[in-house]
This record gives C-alpha cells, sequence and structure tokens, in this order.
C-alpha cells in the first residue's frame, strides 16, 4: 500500500545491499522504521530529507511487514542547529529522547507538532538552548500521561497550604520535596516514612519547583527562546528529569547516572 506522511528523522544504519533503515517519527503513524535505497550522499530532494534535524513528506511503500521509502521532499531543514555546539547537543538529546519514549506505530500528532514547535524554537533561540529542552520535556510528561502530581502530596493526598516547615525555617506552604519514587510532590512527613524503604529518591529544591514546571507547561515553547534558568536551576531541573524519564518512560536520553539516594541532605 502506498502512504503518505509528513515526518522527522530520528536516526538511521546501514542494513545489507547498500541500503538503510531510517527511524522516522511521522504525524500519521507515529514512529516507523522504513528502508531505502536512496543515497543520502546525493543532492537530490529525497536525499535532503533522510539527514537529522529535517521536517520532511515521505512517500512509502507499506508491505505487511515493512516501510520502504519511495521517495521524499524536504519542508523544511533546521540544519543551522548542527552550526552551534550548544544547540547541536541539546537537539541530539531531544531526537534521542523521542526516538526512546515513543512506541513503535502509535500516532502522537499532539506530540509530533510539540517537536515541530522545538525545533523551530531552537533553531531561532539565541540563548540558553537547554531551557527549551525542559520545557519540550515537561510538556511531553503531560501528553504521556505521566506528569508528576504537583497539586497535592502524591502519597497521603495533604493539600499543599498545609505543608510545614521543615524545622531549618521553611515558612508554612513552602517547604515541596519532589519524589521521583512516589511521581510527584510529597509532604515531609510521608517522605520521612518513604525514606526508610532504601529506595527513595526524593529531591529538595532551593526554588518551588512547582512554579517552574506550572510555568513550563502554561506557556507555549516560543515563550522560552529568551528565558535563561540560574545554573543551579537548570542543573536541578536536568537531574530531576533524567531521574523521572528513566524511571516512567525508561528513558536515559538526559544522560545523567544517579545512584537511588536521598538528594542534597534530605
Amino acid at each position: 500500500m502506498q502512504i503518505t506522511t509528513e515526518g522527522i528523522v530520528l536516526k538511521q544504519r546501514k542494513i545489507a545491499n547498500n541500503r538503510r533503515m531510517i527511524v522516522i517519527f511521522t504525524r500519521q503513524y507515529g514512529k516507523i522504521s522504513a528502508g531505502t535505497s536512496i543515497n543520502e550522499r546525493n543532492r537530490s530532494k529525497s536525499a535532503l530529507a533522510l539527514r537529522p534535524f529535517t521536517y520532511a513528506e515521505y512517500d512509502l511503500f507499506r508491505g505487511r511487514e515493512a516501510y520502504s521509502i519511495n521517495s521524499a521532499a524536504v519542508k523544511k531543514s533546521y540544519y543551522s542547529i548542527g552550526e552551534n555546539l550548544d544547540k547541536f547537543m541539546s537537539a541530539s538529546v531531544f531526537i534521542d529522547y523521542l526516538d526512546k519514549i515513543l512506541q513503535d506505530e502509535e500516532a502522537m500528532p499532539g506530540l509530533f507538532n510539540l517537536a515541530i514547535d522545538y525545533m523551530e524554537s531552537l533553531e531561532r533561540t539565541k540563548t540558553d538552548p537547554d531551557t527549551l529542552l525542559y520545557a519540550f520535556i515537561v510538556k511531553s510528561l503531560r501528553m504521556l500521561g505521566v506528569m508528576p502530581e504537583l497539586s497535592c502530596c502524591v502519597n497521603c493526598g495533604r493539600g499543599l497550604e498545609t505543608f510545614g516547615s521543615d524545622g531549618h525555617g521553611g515558612a508554612p506552604g513552602k517547604i515541596k520535596l519532589f519524589s521521583v519514587s512516589s511521581g510527584g510532590i510529597i509532604c515531609e512527613e510521608c517522605a520521612n516514612r518513604e525514606k526508610t524503604d532504601g529506595s527513595a529518591l526524593i529531591y529538595k529544591p532551593s526554588f518551588d519547583i512547582i512554579d517552574v514546571f506550572r510555568f513550563f507547561l502554561s506557556k507555549p515553547l516560543n515563550s522560552f527562546e529568551k528565558v535563561i534558568l540560574k545554573q543551579g536551576v537548570s542543573e536541578m531541573i536536568r537531574q530531576i528529569l533524567a531521574e523521572y524519564t528513566r524511571c516512567y518512560l525508561g528513558s536515559d536520553a538526559l544522560g545523567i547516572t544517579n545512584e537511588m539516594e536521598v538528594r542534597n541532605g534530605y
């Protein structure tokens, strides 16, 4: 069966008989793997559409067990991303993240549109590209149905307004611990109980993580093109998202390896 779909190349590898296997995140069919004999090194329209950071339209043959690329045409190339090392590194994490979290042939048009928005914003931004990446990941968590609980204690349901001091001068309602193990904000009492089982992974950010996550969720991606997080905040967000996506999505795309332990002296 012949089909046409828009897509983004996630990765490729060589296979037998001078062919390549291209992994594409498509709008209509989700993540698919398609074989092709198109030589990426020539300058044809189809060859250009096989390169990373390219948004293209693909004409495919869909067989019983596999897809084949007949031809392709670039809709937009984000080649300039590769000319900036910071942008390239951030975009590489983005591509790896998508490849690891997407299920084969499960259409996610909302996430596809978000991915295009991310590449558009990444191409334009002149500030820290990682802020855009974190915003994309947080938005994707909601689309994937694994958004952390931010409105109350994830274990006991206690309201945030009743959270008290941690014994170190924190004002009531201000001390918010984040438990990767439980999947969201956790009160101190539940954190103490969770810590005793030896497998807790709890963070105590020096900033209001609820405000940061809600900020990521409430604004379009292009709002973050000029946003720069403080270094300490950025590093903590990266650690939390790395552990959270590893735990709930099986993705280690952010590349941070931490032992399961309580963070920041908690």
